[in-house]
């Protein structure tokens, strides 16, 4: 019983570890208001319905066109949110950001992703986060 007792807590010891690990993976999240970039130790970007982009709340101006493109950006990533929490039944949608649902991109995404990074030199740093879309409830 005591060995038993041993391994259960030596097992829960490794899960804060990797719960940090996983939060800290590049990834864009999407949220019902917002796309947000993470890539640790980096600040996140944040991109808006109006195509605003900042980085750690400051707010990097854009031409025209590129908020256009961001705009584009932030409406067919919140499509494909929208239709992976239709699917998704009610109970089992994510509470938490640890629980996302992932997506899968798309063509469109691609392209937009791609002409971003070259138009915006300070979201390179970002680009990894591309690999991993999570749909967030919230």
């Amino acid at each position: 019983m005591l060995l038993i007792l041993a391994m259960l807590a030596l097992s829960a010891c490794g899960q804060p570890a990797t719960s940090r690990a996983e939060r800290s993976k590049p990834r864009v999240e999407v949220t019902s208001q917002a796309v947000m970039l993470r890539r640790a130790p980096a600040a996140n970007a944040l991109i808006l319905p109006d195509g605003t982009l900042k980085i750690d709340d400051i707010d990097l101006p854009q031409s025209p066109a590129t908020r256009l493109k961001l705009q584009k950006l932030f409406g067919h990533l919140q499509m494909l949110r929208q239709q992976a929490m239709e699917i998704t039944p009610p109970n089992n949608r994510p509470e938490t950001m640890r629980n996302a649902l992932t997506l899968s991109t798309t063509p469109e995404i691609d392209a937009l992703k791609t002409e971003l990074l070259h138009d915006i030199p300070s979201l390179q740093p970002y680009q990894e986060s591309f690999s991993t879309l999570k749909a967030s409830q919230r």
